[in-house]
């Protein structure tokens, strides 16, 4: 296990990065977001790190070049004087909101830290710790040796993996800061959001990140074990999933629609200065937005690819809305269509490589045929409908038939689809361009068009919308989340008693104390020790003898070594030696492999290769060598899934301890 002096160094550490980024790049953003510039520069100096490291890995050279900008940026803003003690004193409030977030997300991951087969977490370790051991483009597919990560997008992962680099950490450790990390830059973006839009209480858009489906609240009071009722949560429209920030935060998958939630936030964020500010900005600080727009637009595509599909065509409605309304002139055009340009060409290698060798499932939309149960539906939206309803009531009692809607679509079995359609009409009706107004109509859109039609992928028959209504509706959370809780926050605004400074510092005290308690005692806790942030260390408690094993070969292996260990299906024990290493192994989780690569490959084949070299002394050798392996781990899993029969000769045994043996591939 890592000892708590080096975990605690690595979180120091990692944080003085991040605020060495964010302090270098913060002066440079006022001409574009002027008072929100500090907060910003969080996430934004996040996105140019994770940009720069990633075309210093694409030509070849050293990834800690990439602080070398943010230097010069630092030392050109102290030269010029771009930092004012007294500017700083009053942006403490947006390094309080980052540091709370982050220790609250902490928290729940020194409780709950292990790197377990439940869920995405074996996968999420070994994408990072295949990055963090050799931080080059394209990665190496830590579950499929010789292969690369041109399948996925893996660009989350990246970031998180370089900032790792930087600090010197184990990656089992560094894997225990990707959600708090990400959770505290989505909280600032929010705060942001709110900053910008509301007098006062401008703290409650941050509460999209916390808030629960009806789903939850119901499962709660009908009653079910913990792990149960959170779960539950999560799978209420038949077929599908239905996730939502607190559930994965919380569930502690550092898997890609979660790493990339952040960017949504910030991207909306940005969406919203367009809407309110564009007029007032100068044309430099137009041009300057317009970048920002486009680094963040065109980070999703490999963060998180099925992003970009909603944010395009939701950032292509939002300019032609501000254009419009700011009186169509050619000057406003140019830097609003430099936007996509510059999104396209940001990570264009990226886009170039995954479409060319990684392949698509993806078969075009149809229509969906199975509409969600409208009680279903409102055990995920009830929120959102229920605050859109109140907010246009007025819409309502001037157009009376519009009630007909959601009765006409409950005719013709799309209950679901009447009652978005319903909430768009309300908000329409408003004729408003507001960005609580526009997220809203946008985000139901999104919703409806879910209930409509799908994109078919490789799910089959019985899940043919779980892709569809999981990504997208994740997406469409944080557009509902904001839209509803600006209204909330605009009610609200002249109806409580303003406090002071102190009083609002010590009720965030008490906020953040009994946040983190609840996390405590009603958190999701999967039955494995915590008490630390390195997420290996379950294994010393429940399987001992691979943790020796594995300790052994992240002290003795090369980036890139091949280990051969149990393949089998996804969310099982196997896979444990490439997850907690980085190590590639000749395939890992079968389905995943197959899943990703479309079915193109010879996952099959290396599933049945890798039980050959453990049964098979006479193909043991040729088939080592035919992936390039150069160490054979032999434990419990080994044991149970094969009848071991290793040849006598070209295999040297580097490691023994209670039942684990560690072979190394001789002459």
């Amino acid at each position: 296990m890592i000892s708590p002096e080096m975990q605690i160094v690595t979180v120091v550490l990692w944080l003085i990065v991040i605020k060495f980024c964010q302090m270098t790049v913060y002066p440079y953003l006022k001409l574009a977001v002027t008072d929100l510039a500090y907060g910003l520069s969080y996430p934004f100096s996040i996105l140019i790190l994770t940009f720069v490291s990633w075309y210093l890995g694409v030509v070849g050279l050293p990834i800690q070049f990439a602080l070398l900008p943010f230097a010069l940026a630092g030392v050109y803003a102290l030269i010029r004087r771009k930092y004012d003690i007294e500017e700083m004193k009053k942006n403490l409030r947006w390094d309080l909101v980052f540091l709370g977030a982050f220790a609250l997300m902490l928290i729940s991951r020194f409780l709950t830290p292990g790197i377990i087969p439940s869920g995405e977490k074996f996968m999420d370790a070994a994408f990072l710790g295949s990055i963090m051991l050799d931080p080059s483009v394209t990665p190496l597919d830590p579950w499929y040796a010789g292969g690369e990560l041109s399948i996925y997008y893996y660009l989350g992962h990246w970031m998180c993996g370089v900032l790792g680099v930087f600090t010197g950490g184990a990656s089992t450790v560094i894997f225990n800061l990707m959600l708090p990390t990400v959770f505290a830059l989505a909280a600032i973006s929010a705060y942001a959001v709110g900053v910008l839009l509301l007098k006062r209480h401008q703290w409650i858009p941050m509460l999209v990140l916390v808030i629960p489906n009806a789903a939850l609240i119901w499962h709660i009071f009908s009653g079910a074990g913990a792990v149960g009722i959170w779960w539950a949560s999560t799978r209420v429209i038949e077929n599908t999933i239905n996730e939502y920030p607190l559930f994965s935060f919380l569930w502690g998958d550092p898997h890609a629609h979660v790493l990339g939630c952040f960017n949504q936030l910030f991207f909306l964020c940005l969406l919203s200065v367009m809407l309110v500010r564009w007029k007032l900005l100068p044309k430099a600080g137009k041009y300057l937005l317009a970048v920002m727009l486009a680094l963040s637009l065109g980070t999703m595509p490999a963060m998180n690819s099925w992003d970009v599909m909603v944010y395009a065509a939701v950032y292509i409605v939002v300019a032609a809305v501000v254009w419009i309304k700011e009186g169509h002139t050619l000057r406003d055009a140019v830097p609003l269509a430099l936007v996509p340009v510059l999104s396209l060409a940001s990570y264009a290698p990226f886009l170039y490589t995954m479409i060319s060798e990684g392949g698509s499932s993806v078969q075009g939309f149809f229509l969906v045929t199975t509409p969600s149960a409208i009680n279903e539906f409102l055990g995920v939206y009830l929120f959102f409908v229920a605050v859109f309803v109140i907010y246009g009531f007025s819409v309502l009692k001037k157009y009376p038939w519009l009630i007909a809607v959601p009765i006409v679509f409950a005719i013709v079995g799309y209950a679901a689809a009447g009652v978005a359609l319903f909430c768009i009409l309300l908000l329409l009706g408003k004729k408003s361009s507001t960005p609580e107004i526009v997220f809203g109509i946008l985000g139901m859109a999104i919703v409806f068009l879910m209930e409509v039609v799908y994109l078919k992928d490789y799910m089959g028959d019985v899940y043919y919308r779980m892709n569809t209504v999981f990504k997208f509706g994740f997406c469409a959370w944080f557009m509902l989340g904001v839209s509803a809780l600006l209204m909330i926050g605009s009610w609200v605004s002249d109806r409580f008693a303003e406090v002071s400074r102190k009083r609002a510092l010590a009720a965030a005290v008490v906020v953040f104390v009994v946040l983190a308690g609840m996390i405590g005692f009603f958190g999701i806790h999967l039955g494995y020790p915590g008490g630390t942030l390195d997420g290996a260390a379950w294994l010393e408690v429940s399987h001992p003898a691979d943790a020796a094993g594995i300790s052994f070969l992240t002290g003795v292996a090369m980036p890139g070594d091949v280990v051969v260990e149990a393949a089998d299906g996804s969310y099982e024990y196997n896979g444990r030696v490439s997850a907690m290493t980085g190590l590639p192994t000749i395939v890992g989780w079968v389905g995943h492999e197959v899943g990703w690569r479309n079915g193109v490959g010879d996952a099959g084949t290396r599933w049945t290769e890798v039980r050959a070299i453990y049964e098979d002394p006479s193909r043991t050798l040729d088939l080592m060598d035919k992936y390039g392996a150069k160490y054979l781990f032999v434990g419990e899993v080994e044991q149970q899934k094969y009848n071991l029969n290793l040849p006598d000769e070209g295999l040297v045994e580097i490691f023994t301890a209670d039942g684990v043996s560690i072979y190394q591939r001789g002459d």
